[in-house]
């Protein structure tokens, strides 16, 4: 299990395994992968980097499971050649009010949503190379179309992700409570902007996980129990 991988990490990921051209490569079914979307505050990390664990021992691969979470822009960028500090007008959790027709960024880079669209195609080519973990940034929408994937989104009641967000800040229930709504009022508005889908539309995943209601280890579990059935290893 890697977690949180550096931006070297990722950019390594992506040409080394997303771009094979050795034989039987492009006959490969793609993934096997997971996609979490979730409310705030409901211990994403924690689950992901559980969840990793547990795949790495229950369905391995040529690598190992990787979460990414966090570093998708960043690693874009780079990979273009282009300014990290761009990073900073592609916000996932942030209130913003981008739309598709922004225009040029000072006349030098791409449009935002020619970088945004750059990102989506970054998470399609870590999918079908397989093994991979990807957090939030409306992943599901943006690997519908590939196979073998299963799609989570964790979900709670708001008085139990402000106490769990509380804890994790060190601040009052009552300021994390609002921190989270602002927080996925940005994730509902970006995703709608980027796909033109509903983040809490429930069709949009194979399982939706109350986390205040099941442990983290039964919920793990049933995510793994997800990816074995939907993407059995292959006979050798």
């Amino acid at each position: 299990m890697t977690l949180q991988p550096s931006l070297q990490h990722a950019e390594a990921y992506i040409s080394i395994h997303a771009s094979h051209t050795g034989p039987g490569f492009h006959g490969r079914p793609p993934g096997p992968f997971v996609t979490i979307s979730r409310e705030t505050g409901t211990g994403v990390s924690t689950f992901a980097n559980q969840l990793a664990s547990r795949l790495d021992h229950t369905r391995p691969g040529e690598k190992p499971w990787t979460v990414f979470d966090g570093n998708l822009v960043e690693t874009m960028l780079r990979s273009r050649e282009l300014s990290p500090r761009l990073a900073c007008f592609l916000p996932e959790d942030k209130v913003s009010d981008f739309q598709a027709s922004v225009g040029e960024i000072v006349g030098l880079h791409p449009s935002l949503w020619e970088l945004i669209q750059r990102t989506n195609e970054m998470m399609r080519q870590l999918v079908r190379a397989g093994h991979v973990i990807l957090v939030g940034r409306g992943a599901n929408f943006a690997t519908a179309e590939v196979m073998n994937g299963v799609h989570l989104r964790l979900v709670a009641p708001t008085e139990f992700r402000a106490r769990h967000k509380a804890c994790e800040l060190g601040v009052t229930v009552e300021d994390a409570a609002a921190r989270n709504a602002k927080v996925d009022t940005a994730r509902r508005k970006y995703v709608r902007s980027v796909f033109d889908a509903d983040v809490a539309a429930i069709q949009a995943y194979d399982l939706a996980i109350n986390v205040a209601r099941v442990p983290v280890e039964q919920a793990v579990g049933l995510a793994v129990d997800l990816v074995r059935h939907r993407t059995p290893i292959p006979a050798t």
